[in-house]
């Protein structure tokens, strides 16, 4: 059995799924040659970055990025508005103490997760020097009466959308250091998240994966055609990322347990938390042990070393 996972606190079978200003754009100016930016495409003026190998197994994304609108406000955490292809998307931005630019992870939510539902994890994490940005990804708001996503593929391909823009939007913000940008998806936002990771394998520092809806790629169809290929183990074994799964001894439903098992496995550099008595929302205590056991796991990558 891998090292890393005989080093986390138990053994666990768990299951899991949900967690549950308007200024107008500052223009950029669109190039008529789209930017390659990793495995995504944007039309935008900013710089390209090499492409990771595969890149055909991944769509290139295209869109247009504005500057975001960051209000002004005597809180630490302050509203934000993003601009994909002039759409708004709402967000929040926690800033910590200093002047930066600061380290900085960007919060994927779970399914249907309301903007401010980690806003507490993100204070906690600026006490520790990170900014935090979380945002709402444009298909994000639940339908009523409920009901999930019948076509989950198109739904997941829309959401790596918007994390790739709300990533390539960073550049516009100063106090982002572009080159310690971590990554945090929650339950779906987790699966969002290993997405972007293994795209953006040449911008991402590494990868918090809390509970994460590994179990839908099973599930995932498409209404006309296969975006995104649900066969990620193979790409995600090839991957060079630090990739950190924290799971709890309560689960939820929805996920197998086995399927954060194979992940650790299949990841070359993965190190498991599992946290006692915390559920699959991770709020309270649990929500601050999250924040504080990823803070640690931080720190090791941060000086090239493997966590004890």
């Amino acid at each position: 059995m891998n090292s890393r996972y005989k080093s986390a606190v138990s053994i666990l079978l768990v299951t899991s799924l949900l967690a549950a200003c308007n200024a107008e754009p500052q223009k950029t100016e669109e190039t008529t040659v789209p930017v390659q930016t990793s495995a995504v495409v944007t039309e935008t003026d900013l710089e390209s970055t090499p492409v990771p190998e595969p890149e055909s197994v991944f769509p290139k994304y295209k869109y247009l990025v504005s500057a975001p609108v960051i209000q002004e406000s005597t809180d630490i955490t302050k509203p934000v508005t993003f601009y994909i292809d002039g759409t708004p998307i709402k967000g929040k931005i926690t800033f910590p103490e200093g002047e930066g630019p600061f380290k900085t992870i960007i919060i994927s939510s779970g399914l249907y997760g309301s903007l401010g539902r980690y806003t507490k994890k993100a204070k906690r994490y600026s006490k520790a020097g990170y900014c935090v940005i979380e945002f709402k990804f444009r298909n994000g708001t639940a339908p009523k009466p409920y009901k999930d996503p019948k076509y989950l593929g198109d739904f997941i391909y829309e959401q790596v959308k918007d994390l790739n823009a709300i990533i390539d939007a960073t550049k516009y913000i100063p106090q982002v250091d572009q080159s310690n940008i971590y990554l945090y998806g929650h339950s779906m936002g987790g699966l969002d998240t290993a997405y972007a990771g293994l795209m953006r394998e040449n911008d991402i520092k590494g990868l918090i994966l809390v509970d994460p809806s590994f179990y839908a790629l099973k599930r995932m169809k498409f209404e006309k055609e296969k975006t995104l290929t649900t066969d990620i183990f193979p790409i995600m074994a090839k991957s060079k990322m630090n990739v950190l799964i924290i799971t709890g001894t309560k689960g939820s439903f929805g996920e197998d347990p086995h399927n954060f098992d194979d992940a650790m496995v299949t990841y070359p550099n993965s190190y498991m938390v599992i946290l006692d008595g915390a559920d699959h929302h991770f709020d309270g205590v649990s929500g601050d042990k999250v924040v504080d056991r990823s803070v640690e796991i931080l720190h090791y990558w941060d000086a090239n070393e493997k966590p004890d």
